[in-house]
């Protein structure tokens, strides 16, 4: 895997959150992946891409904020689209509870693009944070209902440990499983050569399936 700070033309992208989903998911899921990325593609207001937005907007702010709760109820009263109430104070509640006992403070980072076999994969960090230690960390948040599964959290974790650099030099990677409020780091015995085959063999799936199902 390599970090590309340009995208190449004609090339197929995917967000990192939709590639470790479709990584680490059964045969009818990753279809419907491929197929919502299609659709999302041309369309900016698409459900699938403005869903999630208020709140990560409010959570952002949160991390920021003297009260974080406030912030979020905000968010969540105003949300507007169908699902979004539940989904909102779900996310929320997961948020504060993970919030509140990390004691960490936000801080900047950046995005950027890795290039997995011939498929580019958006990598950017929902949040940054400095805990008690003095560590930093970058982060990405799982926000749907199903619970993370533990491939893909791996396979989220080392997208970002491979381009660390460009995110947040010395950064740490974590993965947050907001609605249940678990944090996932990539163990300390994971064969990291194994892991990067098994990415760049889902990476190509990906590529065929998106140039096979393309409209």
């Amino acid at each position: 895997m390599s970090v590309e700070s340009i995208m190449e033309s004609g090339t197929v992208t995917a967000t990192a959150s939709s590639f470790v989903e479709y990584a680490a998911g059964g045969r009818r899921r990753r279809t419907e992946i491929v197929t919502a990325a299609h659709e999302r593609e041309d369309e900016p207001e698409h459900y699938g891409r403005v869903f999630y937005v208020p709140i990560l907007r409010a959570i952002r702010a949160a991390a920021r904020s003297d009260d974080p709760a406030a912030v979020l109820a905000e968010a969540t009263a105003a949300a507007e689209l169908n699902g979004q109430p539940r989904a909102f104070a779900e996310v929320s509640d997961g948020f504060l509870a993970w919030w509140r006992g990390a004691r960490r403070t936000a801080v900047h980072c950046r995005s950027t693009v890795v290039r997995v076999g011939e498929l580019n994969v958006a990598v950017a960090p929902h949040l940054a944070v400095r805990d008690r230690a003095g560590e930093t960390h970058t982060v990405l948040f799982h926000l749907k209902e199903a619970p993370l599964t533990r491939d893909a959290a791996n396979a989220a974790l080392r997208l970002m440990a491979v381009c660390a650099g460009d995110l947040l030099p010395g950064a740490h990677p974590l993965v947050v499983d907001l609605r249940r409020a678990r944090e996932y780091r990539l163990p300390r015995n994971t064969n990291t050569t194994t892991l990067d085959a098994w990415l760049t063999a889902e990476a190509s799936a990906y590529t065929t399936h998106w140039h096979t199902t393309a409209p």
